[in-house]
């Protein structure tokens, strides 16, 4: 498979900038803006090579596209990482509303319950992927 520099390429470069002036606008500070465009930039570059998506020509500045297959690793790692995230929530909120009898959860440890469920996505769709 060769890529070419293309519409693709052009398009998604000046989505990362665009998406960096977005960040800088409204008061990140410049360097992490610059950041966050080039790791942006760095993820379209590397989309297409990754094996993730298939590469149809014809698509034009949208060129990639999923399989069945890609589609359905996609959908079994979302629900795993949904079924993490709503068993740790819900163990949260038993365990605060009635062993400690406190209306509140910590939004610390909800951030750590939807980090566990990201996590899960991530482990799950590259076992999915690695197991074929």
């Amino acid at each position: 498979m060769k890529i070419s520099m293309s519409r693709y390429h052009v398009t998604r470069t000046f989505m990362a900038i665009a998406l960096a002036a977005l960040l800088a606008l409204t008061g990140l500070a410049w360097w992490l803006a610059a950041l966050a465009g080039a790791l942006t930039l760095a993820w379209f570059l590397w989309a297409p090579r990754s094996g993730r998506y298939l590469v149809a020509d014809e698509g034009g500045v949208a060129p990639l596209r999923r399989d069945e297959r890609g589609q359905a690793v996609t959908d079994r790692a979302a629900r795993n990482a949904f079924v993490v995230t709503a068993l740790l929530l819900g163990a949260l909120l038993l365990y605060y509303g009635h062993l400690v009898r406190q209306p509140l959860v910590p939004s610390s440890l909800v951030g750590l319950a939807l980090a566990a469920g990201l996590l899960a996505y991530f482990v799950s769709d590259a076992w999915l992927r690695r197991s074929g």
